[in-house]
């Protein structure tokens, strides 16, 4: 097969529907938390950014024909457990009282 052609290969567009593109104009992206695959593109019909959720088999398919893959972590932030006292029921209360009056923000520490 000639290497001065890229390979295509068939994505779907959000608003044309499968649609073949040069595997390298697709970005393959890969979450290594919990190994979901997803990609991307500019769909060469309409002109618009589509992306979609991918199965492992068919992105690694899609980088080996040249697609590139980006990898990607999820936020710590969830994980995360701040320091201090748990939030109790006055603590809700008293937050909603501040809530209620019209320069909260200013009370703020």
């Amino acid at each position: 097969m000639d290497e001065t052609v890229p390979q295509r290969i068939v994505v779907r567009c959000s608003r044309c529907g499968d649609v073949r593109v040069p595997a390298n104009e697709v970005t393959i992206r890969n979450c290594v938390d919990d190994d979901t695959w997803s990609y991307w593109f500019n769909c060469p019909s309409c002109n618009c950014r589509s992306a979609a959720s991918a199965r492992r088999g068919p992105a690694l398919d899609a980088i080996c024909a040249g697609a590139t893959l980006k990898t990607w972590r999820l936020p710590a932030e969830p994980n995360e457990r701040p320091g201090g006292p748990p939030l109790t029921l006055i603590d809700l209360f008293e937050l909603r009282r501040l809530l209620l009056t019209p320069d909260w923000i200013d009370h703020l520490p």
